[in-house]
């Protein structure tokens, strides 16, 4: 009886011993640039982060943060010295390193609001000179595309209706408990700017009947709508659903610009046999300028002034669809890649294998087994060898991207999307200005040879714009997990130079 009551005691005492955390968001300046820091204060101990810097690695901190007072860390052999105090949830101070001060602020950052609570924040606000700051709800978070540091950020709750973001900037919202209808911007040095909410977006729901299926769309029109220019915002490769274009989609309808997505064969609330799987890039693409030509007669469109944008396979058949449609007006290509699919896809494999920090030597040889895979899918017939080889490296290293272990031909990729390379070599065709983006880290599409493919068989008076985006992926992340700086304000300065805007 006696070992009995210890147990339930023990289980008792850990259960009340449940430790409270709070975290404080702020920045600091570091190898002479802002960068984001975090500090974690436990029951039990206190870290201080630099994610950006040093992604999960967390330094103890000696003293008490949470009180006014001296509190160090030691990072890299170097000795930091916090001098601060708090007023309320904001901690302020100052920081001592290298013989240097700085001043710091550090934000109490509260619990993630819910669902119900973050739509009334939404919305397009506009200063007294014409800047627009974007607010839109996406995956639980509020985020804010900001017109002043032209970045798309998530925004950390710090207070009634404030929030605060990786660029410095704290925005206050106020209007009711429904609905806000100002927002004032401040940024790292207390210069602010109050904008106030304009009329909404207005997203028409439209199901569109192309062959046999009938695809679902969402066309978001400026608050504005008559006679207005347009955009079908392609999808890229695989099923990721409408939802992750969006941001894009109303960027573009704050700033005068329709937009519709809208959902593959076969995917989220589209309907009919059809799959996109299955489909190969000349199905899709005619696919697309049917519903390209759906947009260009909506009623509040102009006609002449409808455009593609299209992000890695979206590029690749947004440049297709202008080779083949003359009326297309524009066409913004995002990490595009302009090639045949059997070079992109051997480019992509060899990355992704040597960043599983791979031998070179497996690397070449997995590499030369997809080569010969995407080969014998052209010839028709997949060889039993070639399956055995892949079932070699199969059971060397785990959950690695290799051909199925099956000599049956597959769906997809197709023989003719593997060699079919008339995005580029047709590319002649073209008549539309083109806007080519890319990550310069890009380890899926080889982003040198997709630009010089395209500028070298383009009409030498192509009005031809390309630029790459410094540390940024295939999806314009950087490694702070932020989508690239100006990467959107770079389109409409774009789209107002070639007068679409």
């Amino acid at each position: 009886m006696v070992s009995v009551k210890y147990i339930i005691f023990v289980i008792l005492s850990c259960s009340v011993g449940v430790l409270q955390s709070q975290t404080y968001v702020g920045e600091l300046l570091h190898g002479n640039k802002y960068q984001y820091a975090k500090i974690v204060v436990t029951d039990s101990i206190s870290t201080f982060t630099l994610p950006y810097v040093d992604g999960d690695k967390k330094y103890q901190i000696s003293g008490d943060v949470d009180v006014d007072g001296a509190w160090t860390i030691v990072r890299d052999f170097e000795t930091w010295r916090f001098k601060t105090y708090r007023t309320n949830s904001v901690i302020t101070g100052e920081l001592y390193v290298n013989q240097k001060t700085q001043p710091v602020s550090f934000f109490q950052q509260e619990d993630a609001l819910s669902k119900d609570e973050l739509y009334k924040y939404e919305g397009i606000f506009e200063d007294k000179t014409g800047n627009r700051a974007i607010v839109y709800a996406r995956n639980d978070y509020l985020h804010l595309i900001s017109p002043f540091s032209k970045r798309t950020m998530s925004l950390k709750p710090t207070g009634k209706d404030t929030f605060w973001s990786v660029s410095g900037e704290v925005s206050m919202f106020e209007g009711t408990e429904v609905s806000k209808t100002s927002l004032t911007i401040s940024d790292r040095f207390n210069e602010s700017v109050t904008f106030r909410k304009q009329p909404p977006t207005n997203i028409e729901e439209v199901w569109i009947p192309v062959g046999k299926d009938t695809l679902y769309g969402k066309i978001f029109l400026p608050p504005s709508a008559e006679n207005v220019p347009a955009c079908l915002v392609l999808p890229g490769g695989g099923a990721v659903g409408m939802d992750n274009y969006e941001y894009e989609a109303r960027y573009f309808a704050a700033n005068g610009l329709a937009a519709m997505l809208f959902d593959k064969s076969g995917n989220g609330k589209s309907k009919g046999p059809g799959n996109f799987r299955l489909q190969t890039f000349e199905e899709k693409t005619t696919q697309y300028l049917q519903l390209y030509k759906y947009l260009q007669n909506h009623p509040s469109v102009d006609k002449t002034k409808v455009g593609v944008h299209g992000p890695s396979e979206g590029g690749r058949l947004a440049l297709m669809m202008a080779i083949d449609d003359p009326e297309i007006a524009f066409v913004n290509a995002t990490a595009a890649p302009i090639m045949n699919m059997r070079d992109g896809q051997l480019y992509a494999v060899q990355h992704y294998v040597r960043n599983r920090e791979i031998a070179e030597r497996d690397n070449a040889a997995i590499a030369n087994i997809w080569d010969t895979y995407y080969q014998e899918i052209i010839d028709g017939e997949i060889q039993p060898q070639t399956i055995e080889l892949a079932n070699v490296y199969r059971e060397k290293y785990e959950r690695l991207f290799l051909p199925p272990n099956s000599t049956q031909v597959p769906g997809s990729p197709t023989a003719s999307d593997l060699l079919n390379d008339r995005v580029a070599k047709e590319a002649g065709k073209i008549s539309c200005p083109i806007f080519l983006q890319y990550g310069e880290k890009d380890e899926r599409v080889n982003a040198q040879k997709s630009i010089q493919n395209f500028v070298e068989y383009a009409k030498e008076d192509l009005p031809i714009r390309v630029k790459l985006y410094p540390r940024a992926n295939h999806s314009f992340m950087t490694p702070e997990f932020e989508i690239s700086h100006g990467y959107l304000y770079d389109k409409k300065m774009w789209l107002q130079h070639i007068g679409i805007l």
